[in-house]
């Protein structure tokens, strides 16, 4: 086996931690540091903050011992929830100019053309300083709302339109602020409120871009519809509790309008319930091992039909995140500096030997 890539981490919330687990146990890896923001956790062994066998790489709160580490890539799992963006970039710029590559799920990150001018200046500047490079990935956005539609169109002539529909039962999550977030537990009142039109567009608009530039087509706006649906019963898990009357699942929709029609559209369905309480597509049959849904439907000639399944486990989607974006390591690694998105890239998985 050749030599190994030297890896520093940061991060250790719950998708954070998965991935500190995967780069742990790679023949691939080496962990070498890891970055952390509670004191507590300083000076604590990596392996141990997530109760693995302790592997001598204790954490640092330290920024300027952080990027004094001989590391050829960083694995960027901080939060990006309730930070300002330009403190999520300034960050990664440190990284970047420090020498070092950089692979993260942050959704802001994951398309450099939709960053706006001030920010994509500052990462290319900071990855010409470094000679280094940067790639956001992950299932959603990252592979299903995006990468993988532009594959599934590659299969028919002169695509006319491209549909990804999701479902994911999500009655397990149980990340801190989720189930507030999406509104599970509200009244279509309250929700209406807090979620008023096109709220949610600048968060999805990256991935409908992405896919927009891979099928050579140019979006000219973005529609949200957001849609849900109300228990009728008294749910209760983990995440919270759900009244009858009350949202038990949520529908975000957006429709790309390219040349006058909506032509790119992505659908994503939350819902606590494993069982449906709609009509929505797809649909996931009970008892079903799927944990997440996604379905491709390219208008075309052959039309295309690609259902992409996650199975078993609470939260395939998360670990997937995870081994996404550890799996790009190499690639990144190996590719020439600069702002990366899944159009440039081929992921391949690390096998073990």
């Amino acid at each position: 086996m050749g030599n190994k890539y030297r890896v520093a981490h940061v991060g250790t919330g719950y998708t954070g931690s998965i991935a500190l687990r995967q780069i742990l146990r790679s023949p691939h890896l080496e962990l070498v540091g890891q970055l952390v923001h509670n004191r507590e956790k300083v000076g604590r062994d990596s392996g141990e903050l997530v109760g693995d066998s302790p592997v001598g790489v204790a954490a640092t709160d330290s920024l300027a011992d952080f990027l004094a580490l001989d590391a050829e890539c960083v694995t960027y799992f901080a939060t990006d929830s309730g930070r300002d963006s330009n403190e999520v970039v300034d960050q990664v710029c440190a990284f970047l100019a420090s020498g070092k590559n950089v692979v993260t799920p942050c959704p802001v990150l994951f398309h450099p053309p939709a960053l706006d001018d001030t920010a994509r200046g500052k990462l290319e500047a900071a990855c010409r300083q470094g000679f280094s490079s940067l790639f956001a990935t992950g299932i959603a956005p990252g592979f299903t709302s995006d990468i993988l539609a532009v594959h599934a169109a590659s299969m028919s002539e002169l695509p006319t339109k491209v549909l990804v529909q999701e479902r994911i039962p999500c009655g397990a999550y149980r990340v801190p602020g989720f189930f507030g977030a999406l509104g599970f537990g509200r009244t279509p009142e309250q929700d209406a409120e807090a979620y008023p039109p096109g709220a949610m567009i600048g968060l999805f608009a990256p991935s409908l871009r992405l896919s927009a530039d891979g099928l050579g087509w140019t979006i000219d706006d973005i529609h949200e519809h957001r849609d849900v649906a109300l228990a009728d019963r008294h749910y209760s898990f983990d995440a919270g509790e759900i009244a009858p009357g009350t949202i038990a699942s949520v529908r975000m929709r957006f429709d790309a309008i390219i040349g006058g029609q909506p032509r790119l559209q992505f659908s994503s369905i939350w819902s606590m319930p494993d069982e449906p309480i709609e009509d929505w597509q797809p649909d996931i049959a009970p008892g079903s091992a799927t944990r997440r849904l996604t379905r491709i439907t390219v208008e075309g000639d052959p039309p295309v039909q690609v259902d992409f399944a996650l199975n078993g486990g609470d939260l395939p989607g998360t670990t997937a995140t995870a081994a996404r974006v550890v799996n790009a390591i190499p690639a990144v690694c190996a590719a020439d500096p600069g702002l990366l998105s899944a159009l440039d890239l081929v992921v391949a998985a690390q096998g073990h030997l």
